[in-house]
């Protein structure tokens, strides 16, 4: 069991989104916010320059809120997204989802439509981020499997997440959250071989921060590979 960190924070509560990340990084060592240096790669993922402790992270903001995850050894990659209900939701499914996902996405009702449509875009963008890939071309090679319980016509409960194709099934581990309402937000870790998150969250406020319980918030995790 490895530690995996979520952060949250109201744009009400903080400067702007580089603030937020130097507030949370430095909670993890000794070094003062102003004195992180970063780096990018070669798709604008950033990372740390001369951290003493192998930390990796990933922001994401998107409306009111800001999300950040960190990890120690391994690498992580989030998207978060404000629900927005006059999206043309399957407009955009048709030119980056995979035929299985967009059958999956017109078997549903409106409503559900649009949230299983963040359930998908998160989860390809938590994807993209962690490998540090391309957008465009990753939003439409990598693809998802959703099975969600019968009840309420199958979008309530805890789902289940798989990547298609399944032989890159056990490389990373995935969750679905709804960290507030309104929003989606998705995870992907990749993990050393065998190994499970324990996945705690906390939200920032000032200088101030608390935890929360992410079990009340989870959509859908992956099984263990």
């Amino acid at each position: 069991m490895q530690d995996l960190h979520l952060w949250l924070c109201s744009r009400h509560n903080i400067a702007n989104s580089d603030h937020f990340k130097r507030q949370v990084l430095s909670r993890y060592t000794g070094v003062a916010p102003q004195d992180w240096r970063f780096s990018l790669g070669q798709h604008g993922k950033p990372g740390l320059l001369d951290s003493l402790r192998p930390l990796d992270f990933n922001l994401s903001h998107s409306g009111d809120w800001l999300a950040c995850a960190v990890t120690a050894g391994t690498v992580v990659g989030l998207d978060l997204e404000r629900y927005d209900p006059d999206r043309d939701v399957m407009k955009l499914a048709r030119r980056y989802f995979q035929a299985d996902e967009i059958v999956a996405l017109q078997a549903c009702g409106k409503v559900d439509q649009i949230a299983r449509f963040y359930d998908y875009w998160t989860l390809k963008e938590a994807r993209i981020k962690a490998r540090g890939a391309a957008l465009g071309l990753e939003l439409e090679s990598s693809g998802f499997k959703l099975d969600f319980p019968a009840n309420a016509g199958g979008v309530t409960g805890l789902g289940e997440i798989r990547e298609n194709p399944d032989d890159l099934a056990n490389q990373a581990y995935y969750c679905v959250l709804d960290p507030v309402a309104a929003y989606r937000l998705a995870i992907c870790w990749l993990r050393p071989a065998g190994v499970l998150p324990r996945l705690r969250l906390f939200e920032l406020r000032g200088a101030d921060q608390s935890e929360r319980e992410p079990s009340q918030l989870l959509r859908a995790v992956s099984t263990p590979g």
